[in-house]
């Protein structure tokens, strides 16, 4: 039996996502609106203890690289091995690898353009394979590359110079969750926070953020959120039945009651950003 917990963002919205599995890896989502880093964090608190995660449970945070996000990890899950996500480390290297391919555009000459796109490549290679102090020995000298005088002119230079720094200034920040990436993908275990996306669209973006003309704000999205994390859960109809004694009764099939659930779930919360 293992615990996995991922954080990571949606459009318009922060989101964390709690995946606890064992049998069929059930999936429960959680949502509230931030309304500060001590409401935040309780939060997230009660979320984990609500799927039955403890500080001491074994698990695997996975996050985007944002701040908040990792604070709420540290106080939550202080020994949990965290991971940053490789789909948005990816997005910077591929940023940086468009501008080097611009370089000197409407010239004959490539060698500018295949020494920075050879050097990226293999710092890519690198932290793929789990070598950040090599993947930071080809960076740095890049970015460094740049600003010599005899490319200094070169079009493009300015924008693979901005997409270089921004690319090693976020790995850096998150150094300590760089971890052997082709490693866990051939274990099968998780390198990405794509089900945290999925989590985001179905609890807030269809509704909020896709051209449906509808809004918000603080004081009144929780409600919203509450209600729709509860539909989608499946526990909608219990939550009423415990409150008004006289809601109908659960479903049966062939005449017998609906067994409870039992499995543990798959926890998500979505955290609006502004309203």
């Amino acid at each position: 039996m293992a615990a996995t917990s991922a954080v990571g963002t949606g459009t318009g919205t922060r989101s964390a996502t709690l995946r606890w599995s064992r049998a069929h890896g059930i999936q429960f989502r959680f949502a509230f609106a931030r309304n500060g880093p001590a409401i935040a964090s309780d939060a997230f608190k009660q979320a984990l203890a609500a799927a039955g995660v403890g500080a001491d449970t074994p698990a695997t945070v996975l996050c985007d690289g944002d701040a908040g996000l990792w604070r709420l990890q540290r106080e939550a899950l202080p020994k949990a091995t965290i991971v940053l996500d490789w789909w948005h480390a990816a997005v910077r290297f591929e940023h940086a690898l468009q501008a080097a391919r611009g370089l000197g555009a409407g010239t004959a000459d490539k060698r500018l353009t295949n020494e920075a796109v050879r050097g990226l490549e293999r710092a890519k290679w690198r932290l793929w394979h789990g070598r950040w102090p090599g993947c930071r020995r080809k960076l740095a000298p890049l970015c460094r590359w740049t600003q010599r005088k005899h490319v200094c002119d070169v079009a493009g230079i300015g924008r693979l110079q901005r997409h270089l720094g921004e690319l090693l200034g976020y790995l850096e920040r998150n150094q300590g969750a760089l971890v052997h990436y082709a490693a866990r993908r051939r274990c099968g275990e998780p390198i990405s926070t794509a089900f945290v996306e999925s989590a985001v669209n179905e609890i807030v973006a269809r509704r909020m953020n896709k051209k449906q003309q509808m809004r918000w704000n603080r004081a009144t999205v929780q409600p919203f959120l509450d209600v729709r994390t509860a539909v989608l859960n499946d526990t909608l109809e219990g939550a009423f039945r415990t409150r008004y004694s006289g809601f109908r009764p659960a479903r049966t099939t062939k005449g017998q009651p609906q067994q409870p659930r039992n499995e543990p779930h798959r926890f998500a919360y979505s955290r609006p950003d502004s309203a």
